[in-house]
């Protein structure tokens, strides 16, 4: 029987001791892994079990698998690649994640002798036929016979119309249930695949992933039946944390959700955008908190009506103000993502994201609520409309950005999820040492509740 490792890549070269409570479990490689349930396949969770970049590349090496499959970001290539081309068997790598779309041409330059197939979109039809030797498609790219690019579109025969009964082995995820910021046992789902918003920093913006078709969301009743499969699964379980920014998209979604929690008695979390909170009412907003709704995380990003402006967010702060005040107001709890040091930011500005933050903060006190900030450095996430922009600013070689990455020793101590503490460069109008004053500044503002 063929052997398969499957490899939820890491995000350092090193293992990183400290606690990061947002460690998520690697949903999408899940569903690939249970659709090769007829393979010997080993899972590698390098985030989940701390591992080190050589720890993995020995364990490559000793199993000596037919096939590898790994996810990757901008934020890891470098790591990948290292993984990659130190690997001294004979094996076939499969290389999947939204980011492949600007990262495969980089992908191709990588030393190895070993085939490589990329695929950007959905991988689990596709992947099954890779293993199978089957592909009924012509890859979208090749270089130098072994490396592939597969591009899995709506008119693909790989691609999934119907993300409503897809099969996921949850006894994958070793380390699942987790422990969530409240200490409550918690399990994470998620109800829909693509985005709607247009973030100037993000990968996932819809405008660079229009090939990938529409939004796919999730019914009711398929959601409410992935609660009843963890139910009976989990008993321990007190919590579920839903990982997509369409959960809570209009009023409609509000109401849904309220259904759909309201048969279970669990609570519950959820990302959250400041329109959708601002086309409901306060009514809706208590049954949410009556169904279980303990916190809604949203991107605010920072204090500048002009730099959220420019990175398409909401930017009328009188808006973003009402809406959380009024989420806190019914006793839902707040976690507020906040980056610190945009292109053209100002010391004036930064000044302003820690006022925003201290007054939301003050308020939720307050009104017995809860809110706290996940805030760090902006990084220019390579294929990213902002990553383009600094590029041609600044006249810099196109993947110079890309593969300036070093770990800052002030981040790693200031900014509590680690996976964003990489240093990239300050490509704002501020000193580094203001960058990392304010975002020291802004993340002790948490301090009671860490």
């Amino acid at each position: 029987m063929k052997k398969i490792i499957a490899i939820n890549s890491p995000l350092f070269e090193n293992q990183d001791v400290k606690n990061n409570e947002d460690y998520l479990p690697p949903l999408g490689l899940g569903i690939i892994i249970t659709s090769l349930n007829n393979y010997d396949v080993k899972f590698i969770d390098s985030i989940g079990d701390n591992l080190g970049l050589q720890e993995i590349i020995v364990a490559i090496n000793k199993l000596a698998p037919n096939y590898v499959l790994i996810n990757i970001f901008t934020t890891n290539f470098q790591l990948v690649k290292n993984i990659v081309e130190a690997i001294n068997i004979n094996t076939h790598w499969i290389i999947g994640g939204l980011s492949t779309k600007s990262l495969y041409k980089e992908i191709f330059k990588w030393k190895t002798k070993n085939t490589i197939d990329i695929i950007y979109g959905d991988g689990e039809i596709i992947v099954r036929d890779i293993v199978k030797l089957s592909v009924k498609e012509t890859p979208f790219d090749i270089y130098d016979k072994n490396k592939r690019f597969y591009l899995i579109t709506p008119s693909s025969n790989y691609y999934v119309r119907n993300i409503l009964n897809e099969k996921l082995n949850r006894n994958i995820f070793k380390n699942e249930p987790q422990k969530n910021i409240y200490g409550e046992s918690e399990v994470c789902i998620y109800t829909s695949r693509g985005c709607p918003f247009n973030c100037a920093y993000c990968v996932a913006a819809n405008s660079r992933n229009r090939e990938l078709g529409k939004i796919r969301r999730k019914t009711k009743d398929s959601i409410i039946s992935e609660l009843n499969i963890i139910e009976s699964m989990y008993n321990n379980v007190k919590a579920i944390r839903i990982l997509d920014d369409l959960f809570l998209s209009n009023k409609k979604s509000f109401n849904d959700a309220i259904l759909v929690f309201n048969e279970f008695n669990y609570n519950w979390r959820a990302m959250c955008h400041i329109k959708s909170i601002d086309n409901v009412e306060d009514s809706i907003l208590s049954k949410i908190k009556r169904c279980g709704c303990k916190e809604l995380s949203i991107g605010i990003e920072l204090g500048s009506s002009k730099i959220l402006k420019k990175i398409h967010k909401t930017y009328n702060l009188k808006v973003i103000k009402k809406s959380i005040k009024r989420v806190l107001k019914n006793g839902i709890n707040v976690k507020g993502y906040f980056i610190c040091g945009f292109p053209s930011e100002t010391k004036e500005e930064l000044k302003k994201t820690f006022e925003l933050c201290k007054e939301l903060t003050d308020f939720a006190n307050k009104n017995d609520a809860i809110f706290r900030n996940s805030t760090f450095q902006f990084r220019p996430y390579y294929g990213t409309e902002l990553y383009e922009e600094i590029i041609a600013k600044n006249d810099f070689h196109r993947e110079s950005i890309l593969y300036k990455i070093k770990i800052s020793k002030d981040l790693n101590e200031n900014v509590r999820n680690k996976s964003f503490n990489f240093d990239s460069g300050n490509y704002s109008n501020t000193t580094d040492e203001e960058l990392k004053y304010y975002i020291k500044l802004i993340n002790d503002l948490n301090n009671e509740y860490f």
